[in-house]
């Protein structure tokens, strides 16, 4: 029905004036909000067929669905694990106390972004307050732009419920933190959420600064772009990371990893090197960094990528570790982006059940996805062949993470927000092996990683010393 209706549209589209275009628009944004209000449906419908199992949620407080719910949908959609949790957790929100709205999304009378925007600045707010709010917005003008909505959802709140303003204020001042995103072309968006007087000083002064700036000179960056030639916003970024890094960023304890294959680091090629947590870097910028590194030395195949030596003709269990976590990179649940160094070493076929402590027999798994293998008893995991990790859900549906080339795109650690109590210290690094060609570089910082996973000491109620990594 709906390939014959888009079959049909485009159709229409291609004898259509403006007119016509712009009501076949309108259309489209209708039926789009309707698609949406219908997958709130689904979603919740599967929530409700997932009830919490033994194992499950410890915090009483938690959604009254199965804490895996989200990992199904995300398999199934090809998306973030972390994103789908969030979505299932709006959809059900939405659905049992802002009725209306998902009535007018489902309808096609209101779009998804003002119907998120309602759900999200009316939480906290009892029950009777939300609906006064969502009667009032819906009872409105409809045109007006989302941040036009959302400062009226604001003003109501405001006006309704002016006690919430403070509680609000306080809950979304401890959720302040700094994360960072990868970009294109050697790049990163690095941010932070503050308090608003906060974050207006901290600007104010980059700025300032920057300014002051404009008659200074200096060498020519990285890029090849002198400094007296840099916009404005370069200027600010420069501040920026001058501030928190000072001049010489020698005196800086944090790690850095790169992975380049020895042709690289040598100049025989330019064949990209890779940056632990982001991705594809090139090869001038790899060797700049190789330059000031502590090495453990790991060596690539040019071709496939392939980890091939780990600089040990023994390899002890932390070698083999090692290994495992270079190969894999991260998560191997399809679509988790938890990176290596947070995640837990798992045997597929466990253990004591004759599993080997083996390369074809490890993966690894965030502390919310070895849970689920272990602990909710609905997912299973096996390797057809290794390094190839085939998932089945509750649902009997099959789901493959192939983790035998490194092409996928990297995660930031830092993206990924850690529960304290579930990390401990590194052991101290190995020394690097003298006369050695390196191709990992570190700064001179340890990671934190989680804490060996161990199903027996998992407790079952009480404080959520079993809460999830958030994926």
């Amino acid at each position: 029905m709906v390939d014959a209706s888009i079959d049909a549209a485009l159709a229409r589209l291609a004898v259509s004036d403006p007119a016509d275009t712009l009501a076949l628009v309108s259309e489209i944004a209708r039926t789009t909000a309707r698609l949406q209000g219908l997958m709130i449906h689904a979603q919740v419908h599967l929530a409700r067929l997932r009830p919490p199992s033994a194992g499950d949620w410890a915090d009483p407080s938690a959604e009254p669905y199965s804490e895996f719910a989200a990992d199904e949908l995300a398999a199934e959609l090809g998306q973030s694990p972390r994103a789908q949790s969030e979505r299932l957790a709006t959809a059900w929100d939405t659905a049992h106390h802002l009725p209306g709205s998902l009535a007018a999304l489902t309808a096609g009378t209101l779009d998804y972004p003002r119907l998120a925007a309602l759900q999200q600045l009316t939480m906290g707010l009892s029950d009777a307050q939300r609906s006064l709010v969502e009667d009032t917005m819906l009872a409105g003008n409809r045109l007006k732009s989302t941040p036009q909505w959302r400062r009226k959802i604001r003003r109501l709140v405001a006006k309704i419920a002016p006690e919430a303003l403070t509680r609000r204020r306080a809950e979304a001042h401890a959720r302040r933190g700094v994360s960072i995103e990868p970009l294109d072309d050697g790049m990163a968006l690095l941010q932070a959420t503050l308090a608003a007087e906060d974050a207006r000083a901290v600007f104010d002064r980059i700025d300032s600064l920057a300014r002051a700036s404009r008659t200074q000179t200096g060498p020519t960056g990285v890029g090849g772009e002198a400094e007296e030639n840099r916009p404005l916003d370069a200027r600010r970024a420069d501040v920026l990371a001058a501030l928190l890094l000072g001049n010489r960023r020698e005196y800086v304890t944090v790690e850095l990893q790169v992975i380049a294959p020895v042709g690289t680091l040598a100049g025989l090629d330019d064949n990209p090197a890779e940056l632990v947590g982001y991705g594809p870097i090139p090869a001038n910028v790899g060797r700049a960094l190789a330059s000031d590194a502590q090495w453990r030395r790991v060596l690539t195949d040019p071709e496939s990528g392939t980890v091939l030596d780990l600089g040990h003709r023994r390899v002890p269990t932390p070698a083999l570790a090692r290994l495992v976590r270079h190969r894999q990179g991260r998560c191997v649940f399809p679509g988790c982006g938890m990176p290596a160094t947070q995640a837990d070493l798992d045997h597929t076929v466990a253990h004591a059940a004759g599993g080997r402590t083996a390369l074809d027999n490890l993966g690894l798994l965030c502390r919310h996805h070895h849970r689920a293998k272990h602990v909710a008893g609905g997912w299973r995991l096996d390797q057809p062949s290794p390094g190839s990790f085939r998932w089945t859900s509750p649902s009997g549906r099959t789901y493959v993470a192939d983790t035998t080339t490194n092409d996928e795109e990297a995660v930031l650690p830092w993206e990924q927000h850690r529960p304290k109590d579930i990390h401990a210290e590194d052991p101290p690094a190995s020394p690097a092996s003298p006369g050695r060609a390196p191709s990992v570089g570190s700064r001179t910082a340890r990671p934190r990683r989680p804490e060996p996973f161990c199903p027996s000491r998992q407790p079952t109620a009480g404080p959520r010393a079993t809460e999830p990594c958030p994926f």
